[in-house]
């Protein structure tokens, strides 16, 4: 079994967990970490301590320098690099080949579909804004391009600096059809719908020369040469903090990229086998912050070093194709996995990742203002294709964002706010109405606050006009009660969480055979018509894993899933030693490879009549892990060869 996981910087961790501010400089984030549950050893030894197959190959576990890892990009919202990628597409159609199964899946044939949106938000409907951050004083000395006005750094030997802000600025040029592609999606509609209908609040276009929103070098200190998904997310706090954005209206259509410099290996980016990633972060103040994680990418060939175009200028091609990718994905799905992905999971990005030049949805050089560019296409459901150009949708002038359904403590203080984006940036007065006694909105910042006594499900109507006479409402319900304030109706982390959508070559489920995820007719599944069997193997362990993001400002995760445990063969008695089948529910941190823990063991005396729910909170063993990807894995020792352990319809759900 791997050794406990190092606790250094779990004191940031926990700063994450028990309440995220933009008052939190990042030269406080140390010091010693509280106590913590210490993980138990696994009920079945097999399983956990002793089988190869606690990090089966198949799954992509590798040891690098006594650390095990997880290869392929499993990581929620990473673009794999290009040999990931090819090797993932040759590993799947080799296990479907060897299975007698024909392969008719790629990239093209899921539609994406709207997931509800996620603490309020789905899209960026406003015009995008950009905020680049060079992280660490490794950049070496900062200067100007007298030409462009663009940040140069002598410790940024391919300058992918300039480039990337040049890339930025250019975005909205007439030039730009890429751009409009997004503008499909929206936000505010029913979950699972796949098309948006007139009215509705559209992705943002651009607005030439306007998308970069500001440039800043962190160079106080040196940034880890190896920062962890929590280090990376205090340094998007600190970037929030400098450019003066403590509101939930000023993050509202804004992402933040994080760079890191040339020789690091952030987030174990070149083990993993990704290219970038992005994701957000809940604050108490200043709302959801939106984030890429964008690394040195020429320090990896196949993050699209000339990957199109030659020379010098070339090398760069990874900042067009990876940031587009990166960029693209955060506009139409901000707060993930809140917004559109298709039914495996996969944002606009994915479906579309590097598709060779010339060939249908290729990647391609895109013309703006500034430069050409390589970018690779991205998916449109209008036209069911990789696409680089599409009909341009407009948004009305004025747009409020409808608030989150949600629960409130009746008694406490309250504080909602109001998002708006207001497309010439004129300021936005607020007004409500249905509001309970003791609440009101501030017409100048749309924060609902106050105190009630009021019970029940209330009707809220919230409006903003701007001094154009431009306007829109939404109406949402606020339930006040008694107990625990819950926020947001929680969304679901769980990607193909009915195991309907796995196919040959794509799946989001690390399955331990090709087999596990199955629709035979040999058992039945809770619903739908597949499901995962585990328990068909004697000579080895059967599992199932998926990597789940613990998004930082979160402070608990629940899981269930149905299980029908089936079987004639009875385990041993207690007395006589460990049962003969077990089933773990285990935890792994996916930065280190290190189990955290097993929450459950069932065993073959828990046979039921049927499929019943099984429901687990997480949270005391990922509790120090809040900010980092946990993968879930539950894995079927079988000694009798007789039991059956069906699984369906699992749920993971943060609050």
């Amino acid at each position: 079994m791997p050794t406990a996981r190092s606790r250094a910087g779990s004191a940031l961790k926990r700063l994450l967990l028990t309440g995220l501010t933009l008052g939190v400089a990042t030269a406080g984030l140390s010091g010693t970490a509280g106590a913590q549950p210490q993980p138990t050893t696994p009920a079945s030894s097999t399983t956990a301590a002793t089988s190869p197959d606690t990090h089966p190959a198949a799954e992509g576990w590798q040891q690098i320098d006594g650390t095990w890892v997880q290869l392929g990009a499993t990581r929620p919202n990473a673009m794999p690099n290009a040999d990931t990628f090819a090797k993932q597409k040759a590993a799947k159609a080799a296990a479907a080949n060897a299975s007698g199964k024909v392969i008719t899946h790629n990239n093209y044939d899921l539609q994406m579909t709207y997931r509800g949106g996620q603490d309020s938000i789905g899209v960026t409907t406003g015009s995008p804004k950009v905020y680049l951050i060079y992280w660490g004083s490794q950049w070496g000395t900062k200067g100007t391009d007298p030409a462009t006005g663009d940040t140069t750094f002598t410790g940024d030997p391919d300058q992918a600096a300039p480039y990337q802000q040049e890339f930025f600025k250019g975005l909205g040029s007439s030039t730009d059809t890429w751009s409009k592609v997004m503008t499909q999606y929206c936000e505010g509609i029913a979950p699972g719908a796949d098309s948006c209908p007139a009215g509705a609040n559209h992705v943002g276009f651009p607005q030439a020369g306007q998308t970069l929103a500001g440039v800043w070098y962190d160079n106080a200190a040196p940034s880890p040469q190896a920062a962890t998904e929590p280090q990376i997310a205090a340094e998007v706090l600190a970037a929030a903090k400098h450019f003066g954005n403590g509101d939930p209206n000023q993050n509202r259509n804004v992402q933040y990229i994080i760079n890191t410099p040339q020789g690091e290996d952030s987030d174990k980016w070149k083990e993993l086998g990704y290219c970038a990633w992005h994701t957000f972060m809940r604050t108490p103040s200043a709302g959801t912050l939106a984030y890429t994680l964008m690394p040195y990418l020429t320090d990896v060939g196949p993050c699209g070093t000339n990957w199109i175009n030659p020379g010098p200028r070339g090398r760069l091609d990874g900042y067009g194709i990876i940031g587009g990718h990166e960029y693209a994905e955060t506009i139409t799905d901000q707060n993930p996995v809140g917004a559109w992905t298709d039914a495996t999971g996969q944002e606009n990005g994915d479906k579309c990742s590097w598709i060779p030049v010339g060939t249908n949805g290729g990647m391609f050089n895109l013309k703006l203002s500034t430069g050409n560019f390589p970018v690779q296409t991205t998916w449109s459901n209008y036209d069911h294709l990789c696409m680089g150009d599409d009909p341009l949708v407009t948004n009305s002038p004025l747009l409020v964002t409808q608030p989150c359904e949600q629960t409130v403590t009746s008694g406490k203080p309250v504080d909602i706010p109001v998002l708006a984006s207001d497309a010439a940036g004129r300021p936005v007065r607020y007004s409500a109405k249905g509001l309970p006694s003791g609440l009101k909105i501030n017409a100048t910042t749309g924060h609902i606050t106050g105190t009630t006594t009021s019970t029940g499900w209330k009707s809220i109507t919230v409006t903003g006009q701007d001094d154009q006479g431009n306007s829109q409402s939404q109406t949402f319900k606020a339930g006040f009660f008694k107990g625990p304030q819950l926020g947001c109706t929680a969304i679901e982390q769980l990607n193909d969480a009915g195991f309907e959508n796995g196919t040959s070559d794509h799946g989001v489920w690390n399955a331990s055979g090709y087999n596990i995820i199955t629709p035979s007719s040999a058992h039945q599944p809770h619903s739908g018509m597949k499901y995962a069997w585990l328990g068909q193997n004697t000579a080895t362990d059967d599992s199932i894993t998926q990597w789940v993001e613990t998004t930082p400002g979160y402070s608990k995760e629940h899981l269930s899933f149905w299980l029908n445990i089936t079987g004639n063969t009875p385990g041993t008695t207690a007395a006589a030693g460990p049962p003969v089948d077990t089933l773990a529910l285990e935890l792994y941190d996916q930065w280190s490879g290190n189990y955290l823990g097993t929450v459950r063991t069932w065993n073959n005396q828990n046979t039921t009549s049927g499929y019943q729910l099984q429901q687990l909170d997480l949270t005391p063993f990922v509790s120090p892990e809040f900010g980092s990807t946990v993968g879930i894995k539950l894995v079927a020792h079988e000694t009798s060869g007789k039991t059956a352990f069906l699984i369906d319809d699992a749920s993971v759900k943060l609050y």
